[in-house]
């Protein structure tokens, strides 16, 4: 079984790396932006593509290149899940994975108690599972399992 790992840099990488165990145990590859603490990932398979933000100014085009990234990305790994805490870069791979038969785990970010994350909001309709780490996002989510926090 291969796993990929994928989520933007920041908080999300930090939850994600939560997770390394997981990682350690399986056929993994990650998946992040630069400026995550990318460099102690010498010794794993890591790909590490440019940030991108929703309120820049060439969004759409850079969005769509992630697209393809993430297909090619696929294409040559062939995951069979894609376990991911969010948030942007992370709905391409998702989206693609599904369309090529990966089972889909998404982990909605710590930071959630009270409202959804766009990402999630997205990736919620078409996930194998979807995990909250709140009891209270039960009432948004309410397929998602309650796992509490992967801190």
């Amino acid at each position: 079984m291969k796993i990929c790992f994928v989520s933007s840099s920041g908080g999300h990488w930090e939850e994600l790396l939560c997770l390394k165990k997981i990682a350690n145990e399986n056929d993994s590859f990650f998946v992040t932006e630069k400026g995550s603490q990318s460099d102690e990932f010498k010794d794993y398979n890591i790909y590490i593509l440019p940030q991108i933000n929703r309120c820049e100014r060439n969004f759409i085009k850079n969005f769509l290149s992630l697209f393809f990234k993430a297909r090619k990305i696929i294409k040559i790994e062939k995951p069979d899940i894609i376990i991911t805490t969010g948030a942007l870069i992370s709905f391409p791979f998702c989206l693609i994975g599904k369309l090529n038969k990966a089972k889909i785990i998404y982990i909605e970010s710590f930071a959630r108690v009270n409202n959804k994350s766009l990402t999630g909001k997205l990736v919620y309709p078409f996930a194998d599972l979807f995990i909250v780490q709140w009891k209270s996002m039960l009432k948004y989510y309410t397929k998602a399992k309650y796992t509490g926090g992967i801190f």
